[in-house]
């Protein structure tokens, strides 16, 4: 039965983990610079903005969140067997995918108006010329952003889950790291998108102080 630590089958174990997760942490390492490198440029590209950076963190986190949680929870589905490469999209996988749009729609729509709140108070309190975004602007642009970003990284997410476990590797070993790191990138790009649509459909208000 040894399965406590320093026994075979703990050792065992531990060498499992380290040996699928370390190649996937390397590249994910590398990743987030280059995910470093397009949030610089989103800064100078819209620094004239007023109010836009609010959102990052919160559309960061979000997505990470619900991502991630969702990546936890089809890894423990595998290992019970309700999900797998064999069944498709049977009512389990469908259920917990439904479930993340759901958190995703409610909580973009909140992450928008806190946002703008936030922004109003700060401009009143301390204000800087540039180009002002309305309630709208940080509704359509959260949910835009949340919305395209969770498509891809939701897709992204099942197939790691069900082709890992397909290949008889552990999905929790990998499948968080891959998809937080894709996420971030994911995120940053659709979050371009939707600010140019936004803006494009909503032509920001422009403040001089």
């Amino acid at each position: 039965m040894g399965t406590a630590n320093g026994s075979p089958n703990g050792r065992t174990l531990i060498w499992r983990v380290y040996r699928e997760a370390m190649p996937v942490l390397l590249l994910t390492v590398i990743a987030e610079l280059f995910a470093g490198a397009l949030l610089l440029n989103l800064d100078i590209a819209f620094a004239s903005i007023i109010g836009l950076f609010i959102l990052i963190p919160g559309l960061m986190q979000l997505r990470g969140n619900i991502s991630t949680s969702l990546a936890q929870r089809l890894g423990s589905a595998s290992h019970l067997g309700t999900i797998s490469w064999e069944q498709g999209l049977n009512e389990s996988l469908r259920t917990n995918i439904k479930a993340a749009f759901y958190l995703i729609f409610i909580m973009s729509t909140t992450l928008g108006f806190g946002a703008w709140l936030i922004s109003t108070f700060i401009q009143q309190i301390a204000p800087r010329s540039g180009f002002l975004l309305l309630l709208p602007h940080f509704l359509l642009i959260a949910l835009l952003t949340a919305l395209l970003a969770s498509a891809f990284q939701v897709t992204i997410t099942v197939a790691v889950v069900l082709l890992a476990h397909a290949r008889g590797l552990d999905p929790d070993n990998i499948t968080i790291p891959i998809v937080a790191t894709i996420g971030d990138i994911l995120t940053i790009g659709c979050l371009i998108i939707g600010i140019i649509i936004a803006v494009t459909l909503i032509p920001p208000v422009p403040v001089i102080i």
